[in-house]
This record gives C-alpha cells, structure tokens and sequence, in this order.
C-alpha cells in the first residue's frame, strides 16, 4: 500500500506539464531577444556609426548591460521550466510492467538524486561568459546520462518515497523504505544492464554486492562521482561487505584509480570516470576528461560518458551479439 501511495503521490502534478514547456519556449525566446539586443546596442554605443545618435550613459552602461544579464536570466528560468514541465509528464511505472530485458536499472544513492536533478554547470570563462547560458544544456545531469543508455533500453530507477514529482531523467518506481531489497534484486536479474553510482551508504553497499552475487559482470557498470581517495575507501568497504568466492576471492574486482596521463590536462565533469567488465569479467576504469581533448562546452556530461561507455553500449544493444 505504501508503494501505491507513494506513486500516486509523485504522479500528481500541480500544474499542467504543458504549461511548463509553453513558458519554457517563451522565456528562453525572450532571452535571446533580450540578450541580442542588449548586446548589440551596448557594441553599437562604443562603436557609432557615421549616422548614429549620441547614446546616453546611463543607456551604456545600465539599461543595456541590464538587457544582456536579464537575457540570461531569463533563458535559464525558460531551461528550468522545461526540466519542471518534463517532470509532471514522468508518469511513474510498476515493477509488474518491466519486462525482461527492456529496461536499464539505474541505481544510486536518493542524495545522488538531489545532485544530478539540477542543470549542468558553465564551464565558459573570460569576456564569453556573458553568454554562458547559451552554453548551458537543457538537460539536467540524470537526462544526459539517460540519453546516454537510451540505444541499451529506456532506464528505470527507484524513486525516493514521499517526493512529490518524479526527477527528470529515468522513469521512477516507487518502493516502501521497508520492503525494497527483494524487489531491487529481482530487478536486476531481469534488466538488460545495471548501472551503479558508486557510494558509501548502507543502501549503495549492498546493491554492488547483491549485483556482484545475481549478474556477469558484463551487464555491470559503475559509475564513479568521487576523488580518488574516496574511491579507496568505497572499494576497501565494498571488499568487505561483497560474498567472496570458494577461493577466497571477491565476486567483483573493482580496479585501481588510473593515473592521469602524463602532460595532459583532466577536463573533469561530476562522473569522473566509469568501470566495466569485457567478456571475461575483466574490468575497465574509463577515466572522463583525461583524453587531452577539449570537451564540448555543452552537454558536458552526455560527450564524456558517451565515449567512456561506447563499448559497452555497443555490446549491450538489442540485435548486438553478447
């Protein structure tokens, strides 16, 4: 009953999605209106034309500075709306309905949800800043990694209980606080990939040890948000908790942090990079942002875990061979 509640509770919307991505369209074309014109009047008082009228100051130097910043203001509440707009039309989904190798299983902690529900930070510096929200995705950090997994299947997680709309992103399920752990792993067994951030809470610990006890490693990955020496302990915690072998040795190996290439800067976003498993359970830790090449200035987040997971969405594919 208390799944039920919780579900119906984060279906309701208090305002029409509709009206959200309306005034989302509006307030970001508003914006780049606001912000041309500004722009464009501001250039034009330092650089008159032979024909030109004199600009006051206070046009120079208030009004049409006023118009650039408000152009971006508004451009951002315009790209806050659509996420919200989006949310109210996030219906959520019953374990019942998930078939058999249809979904992703995207599992983390409910603080890493508060984390990635927010849009992606400017990386622009310098004079170009004041178009930093020209450089800034539409899509929260959760809509990009699932954009990300969308050629592997749609991507499925379980909701926090008592949130009043679903986060923008994967498709929420809603469980009791109680009652989880026996559906989460059933899930996992019948997901076609299981995609893990990496934590040090209670919940998080468990999921990679019943992961590492239910699947191939192969339908595994783990995403890593944290520095290298948080990582030591979530990897000294994890060998502690996870089943073992006969032998003595852990179901999952988890490797070491790679170092960084020599000479060539880190372009880091909030994953800092992602292990997989090859086709005999070897694992691979793809750093993010350690190629040398610049990343793009949008969609940060989508390029960096698009590249660091190409093999394994390439072989988790439906019609590819596993």
């Amino acid at each position: 009953m208390a799944a039920v509640r919780d579900a119906g509770r984060a279906g309701r919307s208090l305002m029409p999605a509709a009206l959200f991505t309306v005034s989302g369209w509006v307030l970001r074309v508003a914006g780049i209106v606001c912000a041309v014109v500004g722009y464009g009047r501001w250039k034009a008082a330092f650089h008159p034309g032979p024909f030109s009228v004199p600009t006051p100051w206070w046009q120079t130097y208030l009004v049409f500075p006023l118009l650039l910043a408000g152009g971006g203001v508004l451009f951002l509440l315009g790209q806050q709306a659509g996420v919200h707009g989006r949310r109210r039309r996030a219906g959520p989904v019953r374990p019942a309905e998930l078939a058999a190798g249809s979904f992703v299983l995207y599992l983390r902690s409910f603080e890493d949800d508060r984390r990635r529900a927010g849009l992606e930070e400017s990386r622009v510096r310098g004079i170009a800043s004041v178009f930093s929200f020209a450089y800034v995705s539409g899509l929260t950090e959760e809509e990009q990694l699932t954009r990300v997994l969308a050629p592997v299947a749609p991507v499925v997680a379980v909701g926090e209980p008592g949130e009043r709309l679903p986060l923008a992103g994967a498709r929420r399920l809603y469980l009791p606080l109680d009652d989880w752990q026996d559906t989460v792993s059933q899930l996992m067994g019948r997901s076609r990939l299981v995609v893990l951030t990496a934590g040090l809470t209670a919940g998080v610990l468990w999921e990679v040890g019943e992961a590492a006890r239910k699947l191939p490693p192969q339908r595994l990955v783990v995403l890593v948000p944290m520095d290298p020496g948080e990582y030591g302990t979530f990897r000294d915690q994890v060998r502690a908790t996870m089943p073992g072998r006969p032998d003595g040795t852990p179901c999952l190996e988890l490797p070491d942090w790679p170092p960084d290439p020599t000479g060539r800067p880190v372009h880091e976003t909030v994953f800092k990079g992602a292990i997989w498993y090859g086709s005999q359970g070897e694992p691979h830790f793809a750093r993010f942002g350690a190629s040398g090449k610049r990343p793009p200035l949008r969609s940060r987040i989508r390029a960096e875990l698009g590249a660091g997971l190409r093999p394994v969405i390439d072989r988790a594919r439906p019609g590819a061979h596993r």
